[in-house]
């Protein structure tokens, strides 16, 4: 299988999107200036080179199962202040309190067991420490998988496609106040929280559509199927769906009602929303 095996596919499906997203949630983070920070789920290094360019002193170690993103990430990103190691977030291979700061990037609602990573960041960081994650808004500020999954349904029309839709528009944690319980059952103090947009700017329709073909996670690799059995008529609904209004809000059905919140015009920009959490190891 081919996801989440083939880096320089990713940075075209979200890694661009992460390299934009990455400097804000360092901003509302905050990191120290000097001291060991944690990446957890390094990715392609996007959330590294923001760590990088604000913190002058710090030390970051990146930690991420895919081992041929270890191999891009340290290939890409040169630096005696940063390394990057094979790591699994559900067990984070470091003692206790051995870091200044643990953050993540867009990795959340990827886990099978939230909460345990969340603890796991908690324990590598030492008391008065920071921990931080930031994930997509997928029930109301996604319109680049809203657009296509939309177009899905309304191609496949079954029930396996409404199915596909929600597991990947649903997550267990899905706004604030979720995420600021999350955080608080982790044991962790003086929790924020923050909404953010950031915009994205396309080109043309294919600039949009070709990575998810890519087959790089598990929506582009129903992606890449779907446009395989359907054809043409895979394209062509999301295509005709390109300057339309999306349908952001949408409960727990992927087709139920909601408000048309945002736009998603290639040749203006796409926009995305994320929440972002952090807070404090007690002392």
């Amino acid at each position: 299988m081919a996801e989440f095996s083939n880096p320089e596919a990713y940075e075209l499906w979200m890694g661009r999107w992460s390299d934009r997203l990455a400097p804000a949630f360092v901003r509302f983070a905050g990191p120290p200036e000097s001291g060991r920070v944690l990446d957890v789920g390094s990715g392609t290094g996007a959330l590294a080179a923001a760590l990088l360019a604000d913190v002058a002193d710090a030390t970051v170690v990146g930690i991420e199962p895919a081992e041929a993103y270890v191999a891009y990430s340290s290939a890409r990103l040169r630096d005696e202040r940063l390394r990057f190691e094979i790591g699994d977030a559900l067990a984070i291979p470091f003692e206790d309190d051995g870091f200044d700061a643990a953050l993540s990037l867009l990795i959340l609602q990827e886990l099978p067991d939230a909460p345990k990573a969340v603890r796991e960041m908690r324990r590598v960081t030492r008391p008065g420490g920071l921990v931080a994650a930031s994930q997509w808004d997928f029930a109301d500020g996604m319109p680049m998988l809203a657009l296509f999954w939309d177009a899905v349904v309304e191609v496949v029309d079954s029930d396996a496609a409404r199915r596909a839709a929600a597991d990947c528009l649903v997550v267990d944690h899905p706004d604030e106040g979720a995420l600021r319980r999350l955080w608080h059952d982790a044991g962790l103090v003086e929790i924020v929280t923050e909404r953010h947009e950031i915009a994205m700017d396309f080109t043309a329709f294919d600039d949009y559509w070709a990575p998810f073909l890519s087959g790089v996670t598990p929506t582009s690799s129903f992606a890449g199927g779907w446009a395989k059995t359907r054809g043409r008529p895979s394209k062509t609904a999301c295509a005709r769906r390109r300057s339309a209004p999306v349908r952001t809000d949408r409960s727990r059905s992927p087709r139920g009602p909601g408000r048309f919140a945002a736009r998603c015009r290639w040749a203006d920009a796409s926009y995305g929303h994320r929440y972002a959490v952090m807070g404090r190891v007690s002392d």
